[in-house]
């Protein structure tokens, strides 16, 4: 299951959280339960958990990060998620990330959705979302919202700017036959 929603919110919005995020070089690349030192530096990821479960890391940027899911949500998320989060992060990819398939260990019953937080990311830019061998280009507001346990994946970066994206983990929303 895959979906693709498109201007899910405003461009200001996304600039006034990225000139909120602190620099890339302080994120703590280790204790975020991804891997050793060794792995992120094998498939270049750096990662930024502002929410863990049971634990916000970053306050402010969960507030922003709640902000833009509610945007999401009404932007046609509720057909398919509750704005219940579970986890909420942010990477950084550039030109020189590799492409890393994977597939999440998470339960049946919830969601990721990924976003680009750049305010100025546009597909020549690169660095959309591959899902089970299909290419998604992404723009500055446009959202995924997929099975994170199928295969899935960054595409590669083509500009020399970093992407910064957004990830949260939801509940999924269960449509009963009254729905």
């Amino acid at each position: 299951m895959i979906v693709k929603l498109e201007n899910c919110c405003s461009h200001n919005y996304l600039q006034m959280f990225m000139n909120l995020i602190p620099p890339v070089d302080t994120w703590d690349r280790e204790g975020n339960g991804l891997g050793s030192v060794e792995n992120y530096d094998k498939i270049n990821l750096v990662k930024l958990n502002i929410m863990e479960p049971g634990n916000v890391k970053h306050e402010r940027l969960f507030g922003l990060a709640m902000g833009l899911l509610i945007q999401i949500y009404d932007s046609g998320g509720y057909g398919h998620f509750i704005p219940e989060v579970h986890y909420c992060g942010l990477s950084v990819k550039d030109k020189n990330t590799p492409i890393n398939m994977h597939h999440d260990p998470w339960p049946p019953d919830k969601l990721k959705i990924l976003g680009i937080l750049n305010h100025d990311w546009t597909h020549e830019d690169g660095g959309g979302f591959i899902y089970e061998d299909k290419q998604w280009d992404m723009k500055s507001t446009d959202f995924i919202v997929f099975d994170s346990r199928n295969q899935h994946s960054n595409a590669i970066v083509f500009s020399d700017k970093k992407r910064l994206a957004i990830d949260y983990l939801v509940s999924k929303r269960i449509v009963s036959e009254n729905d």
